[in-house]
């Protein structure tokens, strides 16, 4: 499975636009969630990522992540639902004695707070798959005057992601091949599966660190002011994409207030 972070090369709008443009739609699609408290609407803005991602041709890439997310989300139903104890009861998980009142008050709050998880979360593998990390580092540095040392830290850490996921698959596949079981669905037994194969993983992560951090000191890192290739401009379409973006986040407020 790659890693929500990979990126995922594409010939389409989405991919063209300026990293600019795609951060702002994240930003505008967090502002309306929580502008908008009815499961509804947020479901259908959560459909919109859904439309993007399959117009930026990386939906297939994304689906495992939002299946994890609906996991996720169905454990934060089950913790959040019965915590509140506002409004009518609907029933009880255990009905002859009165366990696990539910209230259509916490029913809605738990679908709104998962829903809200769901639909922000969702725009951050579609912004990685279909941004190169060269383009998030450039738009830091010059438009946002981040330190690049920071910059290339975060865009390390991330990209250190799809190489431990690689590396730990390829662990894994060695394990068994000595007679290792690991084909279990049971969540406690695979962890503690997994727990003895970290240590090989966090030996190989130390080596590369190692390895990047004399790279960057023979190539003088740090030694002065950085400059960039390739310039990353705004073009016609991304001011057509944060017209509509500033339209959508404007007519959540005026529906809502």
């Amino acid at each position: 499975m790659p890693a929500m972070v990979e990126y995922v090369s594409r010939n389409s709008f989405i991919h063209r636009l300026n990293p600019i443009t795609k951060i702002a739609w994240t930003l505008a699609i967090l502002i309306i969630c929580f502008i908008f408290d009815d499961p509804l609407a947020i479901f259908t803005v959560f459909v919109s990522n859904i439309a993007v991602a399959a117009a930026s041709g990386v939906l297939k890439n994304v689906l495992p992540v939002i299946k994890g997310l609906f996991l996720f989300s169905l454990l934060l139903i089950l913790f959040q639902i019965f915590f509140v104890t506002e409004g009518e009861t609907l029933f009880y998980v255990i009905p002859y004695f009165n366990i696990g009142r539910v209230t259509d008050v916490g029913l809605k709050l738990s679908l709104v707070l998962s829903l809200r998880m769901i639909t922000t979360v969702s725009t951050i593998p579609i912004l990685m798959m279909t941004t190169p990390m060269t383009d998030i580092v450039a738009v830091l540095v010059e438009k946002f005057k981040i330190p690049f040392n920071y910059a290339f830290m975060f865009i390390t850490a991330l990209r250190f992601i799809p190489t431990f996921m690689g590396e730990m698959e390829q662990i894994l596949q060695a394990q068994m091949s000595r007679g290792y079981s690991s084909d279990t669905r049971n969540p406690l037994k695979k962890l503690f599966i997994v727990i003895p194969l970290a240590v090989p993983l966090l030996v190989s992560s130390v080596k590369k660190t190692e390895k990047i951090a004399i790279s960057m000191e023979t190539r003088g890192f740090g030694s002065g002011p950085r400059s960039h290739y390739r310039k990353i401009a705004i073009k016609g379409s991304d001011y057509m994409v944060l017209l509509v973006l500033a339209t959508a986040v404007l007519g959540s407020i005026v529906l809502v207030y």
